[in-house]
């Protein structure tokens, strides 16, 4: 269980925020727990210990997550969130937002460096003309 999640603050405009806290704090624990490929692996006592809450309400979470969402933002897998996969689940849009805040993140880092190279070309011009005016 290496690496991390974006988590996006889109989160707050989706269905799942209007579920009960216990689901929440489980699908939070899901993407926390994800690997690169959006798999978790566990069992629902495992995910339970982990999100801490009971079985019972880790396992109501699990069938939430699983359900088809007709108010859902996404039309991916009827609003679905979570698959089952061999030992675990798998977070079906997973991908999309990886890839999502990637090219964010890769946007926002060019702009950095486009501002730091005119900084540096403007103070260089600033330079220049202060060592101009010094010497004449």
């Amino acid at each position: 269980m290496g690496g991390y999640t974006k988590l996006f603050n889109s989160i707050l405009a989706s269905t799942v925020w209007r579920e009960n806290n216990e689901t929440r704090i489980v699908w939070i624990t899901l993407l926390a727990m994800a690997d690169r490929d959006g798999i978790v692996e566990g069992s629902v006592p495992g995910l339970a210990d982990f999100a801490r809450v009971s079985v019972p309400a880790a396992l109501a979470a699990i069938e939430k997550l699983s359900a088809p969402d007709e108010y859902s933002r996404s039309l991916e897998h009827e609003g679905r969130r979570i698959e089952p996969v061999d030992g675990g689940w798998r977070i079906v849009n997973y991908e999309k937002y990886r890839y999502r805040g990637s090219a964010e993140d890769a946007r926002e880092k060019a702009a950095e460096r486009k501002r730091r190279q005119r900084n540096r070309e403007r103070d260089r011009r600033d330079m220049s003309r202060l060592s101009r005016n010094v010497t004449t």
